[in-house]
């Protein structure tokens, strides 16, 4: 591989030269940057990243650690995170974690020795002590969907109460009076949100909580297809269905065309989580969209602001979720 001196003794220049014209750290003549970028070209050469990062202890990279990387939820939000690293002139390393708190750990300490300069990410279900260990040490972290529970950091989440009761409220509007639903993981912020919503709904508008009805998923299209089986072969089935993402509805789709029944006309099926090929589904489904991409654009300038500043006050950040109805 060429080297700076390479690029220095082919345009004629010194290394400084070529320092100050690569890095663009002070005026330079016209001729002589045109020389030093047609070296550079001619050479194929490009700068050695971990040279630099050793220099400036600066290496322009931030980790994030998402769940599900074949849920598509999480891809709007990655490009979101990713236009705001272009701005910034950082790249991002992406760390699959399952919900699984032992991978989050392995990512944690995969991307720490790789001295990224801050994380966003979504925890997984379980203990939170390794994460707050990353904040009470001031490494730069930010939060997403789901805010940590016993402690305070930079979070960017969206109104998972309001979402629910939207969509409850929406399909007591139909005329349904038995209504499911399932989330994830019980002992994650965002679906105890959920689930206190659908109780407050339910008792606002007189209907009862059946036992039974609240089911913990793990995200996955194959919870949503067991629950469902379990929730239709009730002796007093529910009519409505409400899935915590995307993917959970799949699978409470599949049960449904397992049992022969209907949608909507027989069950009824609502999710926190959109999807643009819903567009042209049959039958149409109404769902409640969750703003994912500017999930991804906030918490990525809330990580931004505490690199640039360590000390400053965790902020919290809350989005709007919207009903997008399908008639």
């Amino acid at each position: 591989m060429a080297t700076i001196r390479d690029v220095a003794r082919r345009a004629g220049v010194s290394t400084y030269t070529v320092s100050v014209v690569l890095n663009q750290a002070a005026y330079v003549s016209p001729e002589l940057t045109k020389r030093v970028q047609k070296a550079v070209r001619d050479l194929d050469y490009t700068i050695n990243g971990l040279a630099r990062s050793l220099q400036t202890r600066r290496t322009h990279t931030i980790g994030m650690l998402i769940p599900d990387i074949a849920n598509p939820f999480y891809a709007k939000v990655v490009r979101g995170v990713e236009d705001v690293c272009k701005r910034n002139g950082y790249s991002l390393v992406l760390g699959n974690t399952y919900n699984d708190p032992q991978e989050q750990s392995h990512y944690l300490a995969t991307l720490r020795s790789k001295q990224v300069e801050g994380f966003l990410i979504f925890v997984a279900a379980g203990d939170e002590t390794e994460v707050a260990a990353l904040v009470e040490r001031k490494v730069p972290v930010a939060f997403l969907g789901r805010r940590p529970r016993s402690f305070d950091a930079d979070a960017v989440t969206a109104d998972n109460r309001k979402g629910t009761r939207l969509g409850v409220q929406y399909l007591v509007g139909k005329g349904h009076r038995r209504i499911a639903i399932i989330t994830g993981h019980f002992s994650l912020t965002a679906n105890r949100d959920r689930l206190a919503a659908w109780k407050q709904s339910l008792r606002q508008t007189k209907l009862p909580i059946p036992t039974g009805y609240a089911c913990e998923g793990d995200w996955t299209a194959d919870s949503g297809y067991r629950h469902a089986l379990k929730l239709l072969d009730r002796r007093t089935p529910p009519t409505a269905i409400l899935t915590a993402n995307f993917l959970m509805m799949t699978g409470v789709l599949r049960a449904l065309k397992e049992r022969g029944l209907a949608c909507p006309s027989q069950v009824e099926v609502m999710s926190s989580d959109d999807s643009e090929w819903l567009d042209v589904f049959q039958p149409p489904i109404s769902t409640i969209v969750q703003p994912s991409y500017e999930m991804g654009v906030q918490g990525a300038e809330l990580l931004f602001k505490r690199i640039r500043d360590t000390n400053r006050k965790p902020e919290k950040i809350v989005l709007e979720p919207t009903l997008k109805l399908r008639p």
